[in-house]
């Protein structure tokens, strides 16, 4: 009776998810209560077997004492008791059976819809590992892509070298050498200063770019047949494609009697015109007196003022680190501990300098004025004038 209850109840209080991944309970309760079941059908067997063997016994020695008739009234108690039992079994075997019905139909619809569910995931993961497979398919294009089109540009830097110079030297007005009157042929030669500068198209000549290093520094060594003859500069310029840059650490190679440059395409009219402006210095002899006067006092003042510049950011520097020192010396460990925390925090970012961004000097003025402004708002003396003196004041050179 009590695996009879508990299945009962089981039935009662069971869930989607149980009935899912707890049938098996309630597979092993249905079978002991149907055991028990079947306990007590062949109990009240015995029952009605032992009232109808009773009643013949009465029936012949019912005339013999009361205390058989006694005896026969309990077992007849007795029966109607059983009868009552049987039926409430028969109802609770019959509601089983009925509750067994419903929980087979259940399982079979449970395991249809498990079947689907494994069956969605299925195409779930075959659409995961097909969008897997075309996104890696999608990424290894885009790489060899890239590798071609990196190819192409090498194969293509040669060329495009000699066309950009040869635009430049025409914008310029500088001249290109289309056959050079030394030995050799050097990709490209221009003619500046009564010198032949050569510059040479280099570029990798496979993937990999490992190797590239060393294949410059071993072109580096063989310019020497260009710079040993008589007319052409002694700085040899080798041309790289702007990509590869960022796989060089070297991009000046130092010999006895000639020097390599590596440069990017991108850098060719700046040095080109940087070249070009010495040929402008060769005619200084043609300027006045006056004129010259002025370029040497002008390049006169920017020296002193970078060795002075140097004099007093030393100053400040050794000051700098004495103050260091001493906040690390004199504040205590707890206040120190606290101040390298904030000093991690801290971030100084200088103006960052671009090669085509012009400085002019009125903006630079604008700031100088503006910091100016407000050091004198927070009672700063910065008396341009006392200042100066006292500088000027200290000696720049050795007596």
């Amino acid at each position: 009776m009590n695996t009879l209850k508990q299945l009962l109840t089981e039935v009662n209080s069971i869930g989607f998810l149980g009935r899912i991944f707890g049938w098996g309970r309630v597979k092993n309760l249905i079978a002991t209560a149907m055991a028990e079941l079947e306990v007590l059908l062949d109990r009240a067997s015995r029952y009605d077997n032992s009232i109808k063997q009773l009643e013949e016994e009465l029936t012949v020695t019912k005339t013999e004492n009361r205390g058989k008739t006694e005896q026969l009234i309990g077992l007849e108690k007795a029966k109607a008791g059983s009868d009552a039992e049987l039926s409430r079994l028969r109802e609770e075997a019959s509601k089983l059976r009925q509750d067994n019905a419903v929980m087979r139909s259940e399982e079979a619809q449970r395991i249809k819809e498990r079947d689907q569910a494994v069956n969605n995931l299925a195409k779930f993961q075959d659409k995961i590992q097909r969008d897997q497979d075309a996104f890696v398919a999608a990424q290894a294009q885009k790489e060899i892509d890239r590798l071609e089109n990196m190819k192409a540009t090498w194969a293509k830097h040669q060329i495009g070298t000699a066309e950009r110079i040869k635009s430049l030297c025409q914008k310029h007005t500088i001249q290109y050498l289309k056959e050079v009157p030394f030995k050799g042929e050097p990709d490209n030669t221009v003619f500046i200063c009564d010198e032949h500068i050569v510059f040479d198209a280099k570029s990798p000549a496979g993937d990999d770019l490992g190797n590239f290093p060393t294949y410059l520094k071993s072109q580096a060594e063989k310019a020497i047949k260009y710079a040993k003859q008589e007319g052409v500069k002694k700085d040899i310029y080798f041309v790289v494609p702007s990509n590869t840059l960022e796989h060089l650490s070297q991009f000046v190679y130092p010999h006895a009697d000639h020097d390599a440059y590596i440069i990017s395409a991108d850098s060719l009219e700046p040095i080109l015109l940087s070249l070009q402006k010495i040929e402008e210095y060769e005619f200084a002899k043609e300027l006045t007196p006056d004129q010259r006067a002025n370029i040497c006092r002008v390049i006169g003042r920017f020296a002193h003022l970078a060795k002075r510049r140097v004099q007093v950011d030393n100053y400040f520097a050794t000051q700098t680190i004495e103050l260091a020192y001493s906040c690390e010396n004199y504040l205590p460990e707890e206040i120190m501990n606290e101040v390298k925390e904030y000093e991690k925090a801290e971030k100084l970012n200088p103006p960052q300098e671009k090669r085509v961004k012009n400085i002019p000097v009125g903006e630079i003025e604008k700031d100088t004025q503006k910091v100016q402004r407000e050091a004198e708002g927070r009672g700063v003396n910065i008396d341009a004038e006392a200042v100066s003196k006292k500088i000027d004041d200290t000696p720049l050179h050795k007596s």
